[in-house]
């Protein structure tokens, strides 16, 4: 999952943060509130980021990694008595065989770095040319600073980091060097493939070279970068959990992406689809009136590969079937839950109840909008969606996306408005 705009009552704010307050009054009778807490285990959604936050076992689109953890999410589901497809789709990976960064003048020495993924691969010498610093990559950034011929080194900022490089490659840099806006080094995806290579940078060595550059000094690097393109697939994970009376019963789609950047990619998204397997298990236990279908999305990174693959797979009597869909997209760190759609006037009773679920809960939950995950491949054909997401990042993207920063109280939260919101919804099948 990417950076989000949301909107609130006071106006834009880019964001990507959504996290738990308890300004609100509950309208619910303090017992009932923490009889639907007690449902979720926050330890067993933990244990399950756990194994899917293994850095020696990244889960990069279309990689062994990402289809080891599909088998094992399958597997989930099939304990569980759903009805289980994978849904296989073809996908063109990204792999880095390294990449460095050495300065020729005024000093000798090299740094660690790794390519953004979908950068093409620099000639085997390396690309050897002056280093310009170039802002936050913006298009108003290299009309003050000439970078033709040059390469460009950029702070990561709100733009994505395919905008910045193909910005520095339309004011005529040969390279791109984005650092990190935070500790650790950068693991980042462009999306899809820019027309120059770009390598990414820790925070450190980027703010040692605009030292060098504002103390008017020249400095002349060397970039490397050995990529390949592979043909290969990834694969969405359905399990279906069927309505007590099938015939005729709406469908409630409930969604998170599994695969992740190469790191342990522990919020984005273990968080997400751990959490979702719990409400799969809740769920399990009840008699629903809806069928209630659970989607371990493949390669959202690449740009919501997977999901786009799903809603193009349905014919036109399955999208018309479909209630609505419940996105989770990193929701183990931050202090404030959003509940978001995918354009600002988006009608959408599941969004609107998900609201509520949380104001039951003494939660503070804004509505507000983003098109960069998977509920935006669900809203153009007029399902209802809801993506939950909790807080501000600075670590998604990174080596620092690990473990040890997911928050426990999240999980139960989260995992308790989506349950309470799918039991509700599922219950019900005139919704």
């Amino acid at each position: 999952m990417k950076k989000t705009i949301r909107n609130t009552a006071t106006g834009l704010v880019l964001s990507i943060s959504l996290i738990f307050t308890t300004s609100f009054v509950s309208v619910m009778p303090v017992q009932a509130k923490e009889k639907a807490q007690s449902r979720v285990s926050e330890e067993r959604i933990f244990q399950d980021i756990a194994w899917m936050a293994n850095k020696d076992d990244a889960r990069i689109a279309g990689t062994p990694g990402e289809h080891q953890a599909a088998q094992v999410i399958a597997q989930r589901f099939k304990k569980l008595g759903f009805e289980v497809k994978l849904q296989r789709f073809p996908l063109t990976r990204f792999e880095s065989h390294g990449a460095t960064l050495t300065i020729n003048q005024p000093e000798n020495k090299s740094f660690e770095t790794a390519p953004l993924t979908y950068s093409p691969s620099t000639p085997a010498q390396g690309l050897s040319a002056d280093l310009v610093y170039a802002g936050l990559g913006a298009e108003r950034d290299f009309t003050s600073v000439d970078v033709k011929g040059k390469i460009a080194l950029i702070k990561r900022g709100d733009l994505t980091f395919y905008d910045q490089t193909q910005n520095a490659a339309k004011a005529g840099a040969v390279g791109v060097v984005i650092f990190n806006n935070t500790k650790g080094k950068l693991d980042g995806t462009l999306e899809q493939q820019t027309s120059i290579p770009a390598i990414g940078l820790t925070n450190k060595d980027g703010a040692r070279l605009i030292r060098l550059l504002g103390s008017g000094k020249k400095i002349t690097t060397t970039m490397k970068a050995d990529t390949k393109v592979i043909k290969t697939y990834s694969q969405n994970v359905i399990g279906t959990y069927k309505a007590k009376n099938e015939k005729n019963a709406k469908t409630l789609v409930v969604g998170a992406h599994y695969d992740g950047v190469d790191s342990a990619a522990a919020n984005d998204n273990a968080s997400g689809t751990a959490t979702m397997l719990e409400v799969a298990r809740l769920a399990s236990q009840k008699k629903l009136d809806m069928n209630v279908r659970f989607i371990a999305f493949g390669a959202e990174e690449p740009g919501m590969v997977g999901s786009e693959f799903y809603v193009k797979s349905l014919k036109p009597e399955e999208v018309a079937n479909i209630s609505g869909m419940v996105n989770l997209d990193m929701v183990g760190v931050g202090d404030e839950v959003n509940v978001l759609t995918a354009s600002e006037d988006a009608q959408s009773f599941v969004a609107d109840l998900a609201v509520k679920k949380a104001k039951e809960l003494q939660i503070t939950a804004d509505r507000g909008l983003s098109t960069l995950s998977d509920h935006a491949s669900f809203e153009p054909l007029g399902i209802p969606v809801a993506f939950l997401n909790v807080g501000e990042d600075p670590n998604y993207h990174s080596d620092q996306d690990t473990l040890d920063k997911i928050q426990k109280s999240n999980l139960k939260n989260v995992g308790t408005i989506v349950t309470n919101l799918v039991l509700d919804i599922a219950s019900n099948d005139s919704k």
